[in-house]
């Protein structure tokens, strides 16, 4: 069984069906990329993915173990799944550091919680346990190139500084999985090149990515398997040769020549 499995996921809104049967596979270490026009269903399943969407019907497995359909006593998908959004979702008001250790330091009150730990000993504990997740904070903010800027407020970034942060957020609880939603779709073109050239940096044989892009040149260099979805369903998928060859199908040439690129 490949490292993450999806089989059959559909996902309706009322009487309309977004996503219909998407089966497909990714192997540990590899990088996927979504391709497609609007409304094709990308989005809506990378959120069915997270979580944050249930998926109306069909099975997802994640090192051979269910995340959807799964029992309570199964491993939650959230901390499995890590999410970099279009548009950052950042917390005004905390400062880049804040943000990194923010959902690190609430996994770690919830655990000493069921721990049953007593009270004045889960502030001692916490406070050891926030002085190690900012350091790790720092070290993801150098990771993504931003450990300069790690006490600054979201106001005080760049959009592509933003995005930066909102990638080393989305590492900070180590996923298995980091998604990734049109991460440049709100940037300009300079911001989003050195936000590509982090993603492309996070490339390695233990990170296993999902990246939904309409950045075709970076998807071609990028992905070891490309998805083109439209209408909902995954209508090609195969290498990046595969998708960007000469023998690509009419609907894809159609689909390319609408986003201005080339296949040579």
């Amino acid at each position: 069984m490949a490292f993450l499995e999806c089989k059959n996921i559909c996902k309706n809104f009322g009487s309309v069906q977004v996503v219909k049967d998407v089966s497909f596979s990714v192997e540990k270490g590899e990088v996927l990329s979504i391709i497609g026009p609007s409304g094709s269903g990308k989005t809506t399943l990378l959120r069915c993915l997270n979580s944050l969407e249930t998926p109306s019907g069909g099975k997802i497995y994640l090192d051979g173990s269910p995340v959807f359909p799964c029992d309570k006593k199964d491993k939650p998908a959230a901390g499995r799944f890590g999410l970099v959004f279009q548009n950052f979702n950042l917390f005004p008001q905390y400062n880049a550091i804040q943000n990194v250790t923010l959902a690190m330091n609430a996994m770690a009150c919830e655990t000493l919680k069921k721990q049953k730990t007593g009270y004045f000993r889960r502030r001692t504990l916490m406070k050891d346990i926030r002085a190690e997740n900012r350091v790790k904070a720092m070290e993801l903010l150098e990771r993504v190139n931003m450990r300069d800027k790690a006490d600054l407020y979201p106001y005080q970034l760049s959009g592509g500084q933003c995005q930066r942060v909102a990638i080393a957020r989305a590492l900070a609880l180590s996923p298995s999985v980091l998604c990734f939603d049109e991460p440049t779709s709100a940037l300009d073109p300079l911001l989003t090149n050195e936000v590509l050239s982090v993603i492309r940096s996070l490339k390695s044989k233990d990170m296993t990515m999902i990246i939904v892009t309409h950045e075709m040149d970076f998807a071609k260099n990028v992905s070891d398997k490309i998805a083109f979805m439209s209408g909902g369903v995954i209508a090609e998928f195969g290498t990046p040769a595969e998708i960007f060859g000469e023998n690509a199908t009419d609907e894809l040439k159609n689909f390319f020549g609408g986003t201005q690129r080339s296949f040579q």
